[in-house]
């Protein structure tokens, strides 16, 4: 089985945080147990047990964490991505318009922004990469779907729904819906969020930039609406 987690930055709406963003840790099952070590030996050495994300910052702190991820992708234990868009320089679907055949309320297009970055996402994270020869579980952090909408995004990541022609994914086995309180790839999967953000608004620390050479990462623009 392999384990995609994701783990978002920022808001998918038109208001609020100026950048969006999601990053995705890809694990085999089999290697999990090296996620374990890390988030063991990170919590036995800052004395850091809480969740992750609601620890107070400590630049070292989570720098030592993003050496360690970064160990984990050079080892070939990982694989990791990012995308983001930069909201005053994105194309605006699902943002400021949709396809005139749309007929979904302006107040679920961040919903459908949020699918279709996650697409693209996954797309850029195998892009070039054989198809894997185990059922995919994706992982989803904490983000409140209702099971239409559940069933719906994997229809649509499946190219179940009416569309031109397949996406260039592989089957995604099953869709879950996990709390990262619990679970401790998401927690590190929160971590990267933070250097996706970081590159996003282009002030990544200097001590991060030699980590993001193991983050497959991309602005994504989109394109404005056709009329």
């Amino acid at each position: 089985m392999y384990f995609l987690f994701v783990d978002e930055t920022g808001d998918p709406g038109a208001n609020g945080s100026e950048c969006f963003g999601l990053a995705v840790m890809q694990v085999n099952s089999k290697c999990y147990d090296a996620i374990r070590r890390l988030l063991f030996s990170f919590r036995l050495l800052s004395g850091m047990f809480p969740e992750i994300k609601h620890v107070p910052q400590k630049p070292i702190a989570h720098l030592n964490l993003l050496r360690g991820i970064g160990k984990l992708a050079d080892a070939g234990l990982i694989e990791i991505s990012g995308i983001y868009i930069n909201k005053s320089q994105y194309g605006g679907r699902y943002l400021h318009w949709v396809e005139d055949d749309l007929t979904a309320a302006e107040s679920d297009w961040p919903y459908y922004l949020r699918n279709y970055l996650l697409r693209h996402l996954l797309e850029i994270h195998f892009a070039g990469k054989p198809v894997p020869d185990e059922d995919i579980d994706l992982v989803l952090d904490r983000i409140l779907l209702s099971e239409a909408q559940r069933e719906n995004t994997l229809s649509y990541l499946n190219s179940f729904v009416p569309i031109r022609q397949p996406f260039a994914l592989p089957a995604i086995k099953h869709l879950t819906i996990a709390d990262s309180q619990y679970i401790g790839a998401l927690q590190l999967t929160h971590i990267l969020t933070g250097l996706v953000k970081n590159i996003a608004k282009g002030n990544i620390a200097t001590d991060q930039e030699e980590l993001a050479h193991s983050l497959r990462i991309a602005q994504f623009v989109g394109h404005l609406k056709m009329e």
